[in-house]
């Protein structure tokens, strides 16, 4: 297998993650930074050990880069990435897909006229306790399944949203915890069940001083015919582990923090599924987040590209989830149920 040039594009919090990830994975090379704000990409390049693009042109041009990895704000996603289809660079973006479903789907098109390979980084579903309920469930495991719940109940500290004036705001963000905490969770969830068919919810903002909700809930109806809530929210004190419950005609399956935390089904003996290993993600309480999964997935998108085939979360996948938040805000609005498909 060769070795994949990737850019990085933007130097934020998560653009750690990817520089750290991709320097783990010997298929992978990072052959350059760009940030829109020169000093950052300086201070990045120097922690790094890496060059910095002068511009974004000057890294599209760059005939080393095979790969775009876009850690930008979301509201950036589709622009930038539009024009990394046109220079004919493979394109790694961060979740949200975009805060814009046309957008996004802009983005899709313009990926699959270039047949490109466009990857959204959905890094819960490469844990290995997603992976041993998303084989069983496609297996049959759970019989028919009933009811699909998920909570993601943060905190995040008021200088969470000051240091950046744009997180929070409908503009810039998109959306509060649902589109930028719970989304994750959301993600598990429609990819566990099937799909969702429809959403009714409700969002408020409730404590802190931003524009976008920090609580939001919603009652969905899946493909299946199953029904489910999702619970998000970035003002619960304290912070619990992200949660997804799944009943079945055959019994019930709970992921906790990235865990497998009880596997009560019929024929099956619960010692030999659930996690006895605690492995930390993350903390509730910040944005700080383990690299293990971002490594995962993007081993998987580099062999993807390399196998010429889509990678677990292309462009079509991440909308999904997108389209979901985007539901669930429209039915606050308007009162009224929102079908999806």
């Amino acid at each position: 297998m060769k070795t994949y040039g990737v850019a990085i594009i933007g130097t934020g919090m998560v653009a750690n993650i990817h520089a750290t990830a991709l320097k783990s994975i010997p298929e992978a090379k990072i052959t350059g930074v760009f940030s829109r704000n020169p000093e950052h990409a300086a201070a990045f390049a120097a922690k790094y050990g890496l060059r910095v693009f002068q511009s974004y042109d000057a890294a599209l041009a760059d005939k080393e880069t095979e790969i775009f990895s876009i850690c930008l704000p979301p509201w950036l996603h589709a622009d930038f990435g539009v024009q990394a289809a046109a220079a004919g660079k493979h394109l790694i973006v961060e979740k949200p897909i975009d805060i814009s479903a046309a957008k996004a789907r802009q983005l899709i098109d313009a990926y699959k006229e270039k047949k490109l390979n466009l990857s959204v980084i959905f890094q819960n579903r490469f844990t290995p306790a997603a992976g041993r309920i998303k084989a069983a469930l496609d297996a049959g495991v759970l019989g028919r399944t009933i009811l699909g719940d998920a909570y993601a109940k943060w905190y995040r500290a008021p200088q969470y949203y000051a240091a950046n004036p744009w997180k929070g705001t409908w503009q810039f963000e998109g959306g509060g915890a649902l589109l930028v905490q719970a989304i994750h969770t959301i993600d598990l969830l429609q990819w566990f069940m099937g799909g969702i068919k429809s959403v009714s919810g409700s969002i408020r903002t409730s404590i802190h001083n931003i524009e976008a909700e920090e609580v939001g809930v919603a009652v969905v109806e899946y493909v299946s015919g199953a029904i489910g809530v999702i619970e998000g929210s970035t003002a619960i004190l304290p912070s619990y582990k992200e949660r997804i419950e799944i009943h079945g005609t055959k019994g019930s399956i709970i992921l906790e923090g990235g865990l497998i935390t009880e596997w009560k089904v019929e024929g099956c003996r619960e010692e030999n599924f659930v996690d006895i290993q605690k492995i930390s993600y993350g903390d509730t309480n910040s944005p700080a987040i383990s690299d293990v999964n971002h490594r995962a997935q993007l081993q998987d998108i580099i062999r993807a590209i390399d196998q010429g085939r889509q990678s677990l979360v292309n462009g079509d996948e991440g909308l999904k989830s997108l389209e979901i938040v985007l539901g669930i805000y429209e039915s606050s609005r308007t009162g009224q149920k929102v079908q999806l498909v």
